[in-house]
């Protein structure tokens, strides 16, 4: 019998209860920052000043998937749209990731999206064949 064990992806940060304030986009590249920076996921598990840069960004792949306004469980209506559009239509936002995750070529946040007083779930869906770098400053 063959084993073979696969590793979870173990990025060096990790963006979750971060809060997303900004997309800024150039090109094929986002900068996406936060308002607290990222969690070192080694021990000590500090906290650091930063912000994630995906490049070469896939305009026609990557998606932001918005739920109506949080309830509990009931029924529920939503939208999925290209992100360029999320980007230039959510100009003031403030999206809280609860969980990420990682794949070939995507990564995706999924959490609580804030914009004009009204709450939203959400999922943004970043598809990108270049990196994703953490940046710490």
């Amino acid at each position: 019998m063959k084993k073979t064990i696969h590793n979870n992806i173990k990025p060096p940060y990790s963006l979750h209860d971060m809060s997303i304030t900004a997309f800024e986009v150039t090109d094929a590249l986002i900068t996406m920052r936060t308002d607290t920076g990222m969690i070192d996921t080694a021990p000590p598990y500090t906290q650091v000043d930063g912000y994630v840069e995906f490049y070469d960004v896939r305009w026609d792949f990557s998606y932001v998937y918005l739920w109506s306004e949080t309830e509990n469980a009931k029924k529920f209506e939503g939208e999925k749209m290209f992100l360029k559009d999320f980007i230039d239509r959510f100009t003031q936002f403030c999206f809280s990731i609860m969980d990420e995750t990682f794949g070939y070529n995507t990564t995706k946040y999924s959490g609580f999206l804030l914009s004009d007083r009204r709450h939203y779930e959400c999922i943004v869906e970043i598809y990108h064949v270049g990196d994703r770098v953490f940046v710490e400053v």
